[in-house]
Order: structure tokens, then sequence, then C-alpha cells
């Protein structure tokens, strides 16, 4: 399913990259009566990882399923539309720096990235000693390409690379990179952290023939079906990877996903859903990890559109949620409490913002002219529970005298020339940290603005945030920002969802992974068969 682009840096469908089950058959359960469908037991059979005391050997065929896949699979790496994209990007390339499965800024390709004299200027250092799986060295002119690739391709990841002046973009030797802004962005490394947009690839390079620095490189791929790796006998890791070949293959269903885990047929299956995965669990062949990430599918809601042009009446949207009762009818438990404000791993978090069901405040906020509120409330089943939460919330609502009506459409038409317009609806992001959150769908200038948030003092503030070099100043810049969206703000953010894996006890080597990508972040050189 395609997703037509919007004139915006990149187009929907790439930055839906953070699929959550879009194609999956069955993603969301029936919806009526979900209230009363509130399970305790959801939580049962879950591994944190895989037990550290098993010996990991090497060899062996790796083979890993997920769904959402079709014929539009695509290996450039910059242009990944599902999951399974990102699987092989993952596999085949390396980006500058990502989130490790703690959700902290890692580096991975580069040693150092750090501003230079002010935050207008960065310098970005490489490791030494990487080569390319063609055998060509990695070196500044590569980091200088790629950026130019995707900036001037208008490609998503043209967004968390900000206001980066190309022409000015030098190369200080062979390992480093002068990287300078037209405006201040402290905010670089933090954006950086969108690196499923941001791999490396080398100068002049062929889509068609992919060369990367992965743990992997490339031996065939039939999209729609499957992707074959081998080991790449030269990577910079020292022992790394275990296995001797991953092959990713791309399931119609979330059903045949499962059975294919339950089977043998597979070692690692991603991206699933709550009745799945307690089902595998009583899989004495199985285990299951469920990760409490800070990936987010919050409510939009258009403030410069009425109802929700006046605070009031987002305000009381917000307060009518019994946060707890949706992740347990809608959500089969896998979630955590949110307080309509993203990035709970950000260090610059605030954590003492807390919103808890007040039906009497919702009632009152409203009244003004909203007696008799009716909303519309669009939903489709483009991530794991959307339709689920979209119901609950319409049943949770009626409490406090708003009567929202569910308007249900396909994937095609919610992604359609109405996306980013409807009035009231859904979205879906895997976790980031906050600016880097802002930038892609919270000011004007952001690509995925559902709300049409526009406030200036919230833009002056991102500005300044970006501006300051002291730690200290610009996490008070960032606590009155979210102070800002969780008392003004568009977005009912109910909870953070839990990314549901399982794999074979056959295999080790994975983790719970905080960011909301499966299969532990798809760090397949870790996998390794016990």
């Amino acid at each position: 399913m395609e997703r037509p682009d919007h004139g915006k840096p990149g187009n929907a469908l790439d930055r839906r990259q953070v699929l959550r089950g879009i194609a999956v058959a069955g993603a969301v359960a029936g919806a009526g009566g979900l209230l009363g469908a509130c399970s305790s037991s959801s939580s049962s059979g879950q591994a944190a990882a895989s037990p550290t005391s098993t010996v990991k050997r090497r060899g062996g065929a790796l083979k890993v399923g997920l769904t959402g896949g079709s014929g539009t699979d695509t290996l450039d790496p910059h242009k990944g539309l599902t999951y399974l994209d990102t699987a092989r990007a993952q596999s085949l390339y390396q980006p500058l720096l990502q989130l490790n499965t703690a959700a902290q800024t890692e580096f991975v390709l580069a040693e150092d990235i750090s501003p230079h004299g002010s935050t207008s200027n960065w310098v970005i250092s490489l490791r030494k000693g990487i080569t390319f799986h063609d055998g060509k060295p990695l070196t500044a002119d590569d980091v200088i390409f790629t950026i130019r690739r995707i900036v001037s391709g208008k490609l998503t990841g043209a967004t968390p690379l900000g206001p980066i002046d190309l022409k000015g973009l030098k190369a200080l030797d062979k390992l480093t990179v002068q990287v300078p802004m037209t405006s201040p962005y402290g905010s670089f490394t933090d954006q950086l952290a969108y690196w499923y947009y941001l791999y490396i690839v080398p100068t002049g390079f062929n889509p068609a023939k992919p060369n990367g620095t992965g743990a992997f490189k490339y031996q065939s791929f039939t999209p729609g079906q499957r992707s074959v790796f081998t080991r790449n006998a030269n990577y910079w890791k020292s022992g790394l990877p275990y296995v001797d070949s991953v092959t990713i293959i791309d399931f119609s269903d979330s059903a045949s996903l499962q059975n294919a885990l339950s089977t043998g047929v597979i070692h690692g299956a991603g991206a699933l859903e709550g009745p799945q995965l307690a089902a595998l669990a009583a899989d004495g062949s199985v285990r299951t990890v469920k990760s409490h990430t800070g990936a987010i599918t919050p409510f939009t809601m258009r403030v410069d559109q009425a109802p929700f042009n006046d605070v009031n009446v987002r305000q009381a949207m917000r307060l009518l949620v019994d946060r707890q009762q949706l992740i347990n009818s809608a959500l089969d438990g896998s979630g955590t409490v949110g307080a309509d404000v993203s990035s709970p791993y950000d260090p610059n978090y605030d954590t003492s913002l807390r919103r808890e069901q007040d039906i009497a405040q919702a009632k009152s906020l409203k009244k003004a002219g909203h007696e008799n509120l009716k909303v519309q409330l669009v939903t489709s089943a483009v991530a794991t529970g959307t339709v689920a939460m979209a119901t609950v919330l319409a049943q949770q609502a009626q409490a406090a005298g708003v009567t929202i009506s569910l308007k249900t459409v396909d994937p095609a038409t919610f992604f359609g020339p109405n996306y980013l317009r409807w009035t009231f609806s859904q979205d879906f992001y895997n976790y980031s940290p906050y600016l880097g959150q802002v930038a892609q769908s919270l000011l004007p200038t952001s690509p995925f603005n559902e709300t049409h948030w526009s406030l200036p003092h919230y833009g002056d503030l991102y500005r300044q945030a970006n501006a300051t070099a002291d730690a200290s100043v610009r996490k008070e810049i960032e606590h009155e920002m979210q102070q800002i969206d969780f008392t003004q703000g568009g977005y009912i953010i109910p909870a953070f969802i839990d990314a549901l894996d399982a794999y074979s006890t056959k295999i080790t080597g994975y983790a719970a992974a905080k960011v909301g990508q499966p299969l532990s972040d798809f760090n397949f050189e870790q996998f390794s068969f016990a």
C-alpha cells in the first residue's frame, strides 16, 4: 500500500518506516464492548531477554519474520516503507549514531559529534578502519554524499538533518566532517536518533547494488517474499556477527507469522499482537518478549478547527480518558500510562506530569457552548490497536457527555489526500528524544503536524533550546514546552505502546528494546544459536 507525497520533506509512507502492523491482517480486535474485555492476565509469559548464561555459538542460518511487506519493498536505505525495509537496511548499513535498546544515544560509525564554537557549527569524527562491503574505506566524503543525497532528494531523513548548509559541508580530513548550520541546532545529535532514515552510503551509491558497512552482505532479495544476507567477514566489530546468514521473510498476515514460529520455520517473529503473545507464551519452544517502549499512538485534535480550537475542549477530551482501562481493554495490557507528552526516556522529560481521569472537570471545561459535544473520530488499522483504542475512547467519552462517532477507513484512505487534514484522528511514532519529536510533528514547518499546532511562543522556545549550549538551560526550556503540551496541546497520548516479539528457544542474543522497533531493534549481529 502506498501513500502519496504531501509536498513536504519525505512522504507520509517514508515516515511510517516505523510501522506497527499497517498491513497486518487482523491487527485490530472486534470493536464492540471493549470496556468489558479487560484482562488481568495479559502480562503472563513475558521474558525481558534471553538468558545471559546461555553460551553463544558461531554459525547457523538465522530466519526471522515480519508482516507488512509488498512488491514495493526496497533495498534503498533512505526510502524504506515498512519494518521489513528497516530490517534489511539495519543488516546492510549503519548510521553515524543510533538509540540502543535502552533508548540511549550510542555512536556507531561516528566516534564523536559535537558543536564547535556554537550550535551552528558541528564536527563529525568517524571511526578508523571501517570499510564498505566492497572493500572501500569509509571516509568523510561518504558522509557528505549521504547528507546531500537525503536533503537534495527531499527524503524523510531531511527533517532530522535540520538546517544543514549543504554548500558549506566540508571534509577537514579523511575522517572528519565540518557540518555548518544556517541557524543554531543544539539538538543535532538528538535529531540524528532517527537513525533509520540516515544510514551512511558510499559516494556514487547505487541502491541496485547494496554496499554498506553493516554486519551482513547482500545475497538475494525478492520483494514481498524474502531477503537473504550473509556474514560480513571483514566487519569492523571484532567477533561479530555470530550467524552465517540472516533471512528476513515477509508474511502475509499475523496468523501465518505466529504459525511459522510455532512450527520452527523461523526463529524470531516481530510486531505481534497481545493475543498472539499470550498464545505463544504457552509454547515451550518459544520465549516471548514484551518491551516497554516510548512509542506513541496519539489521538490528534486540530487546534485550528472547531471544536478543538477551544483549549477547554481539548483539555476536557484529555480528562475524560481512563488511561489504564484503555490500555487493558484496547491493548491487552501492553502499554504504560502516558500524560499527553512524548519522549519518556529523554533525560529532559518532566516526570512530574500526571493526568488522571476527571469526569467532573471534563464536563465543567466543555460547558461553554459545548454542552452536547459531538465529534467524529477518523480511525484506521494503521498501527497496533488504533481502532480498538478509538472504540474505547468513544465509550469512555459518554460519561462526560461527549458523543464520539467513529469513521473507520482503510489505510489507503487514511493516508490519502486527507491525511494531516482530519479534524480528529490518530497517528503513531516510535520513541525519539523530545526535540526530535517536536521537529517531526509540533512545529508549523514539521512534515507531520497533524494538529496544525503553530503557537509562536512554542516555536520561539524550540529555537532557544537549539541555540543554547547550556544543558541546564535547555532542560528548563524543554520543561516549559512540555507544560504547554500538557495544558494546551492537540495530542491525547494515553499510553506508551509495548513492542511484542517472540523467539525460538534455539536462539539467544536478543533483548527488550525501548525505542519501539521490533526484534531487538533488528540487532541481528548479536543473535546466535544457543
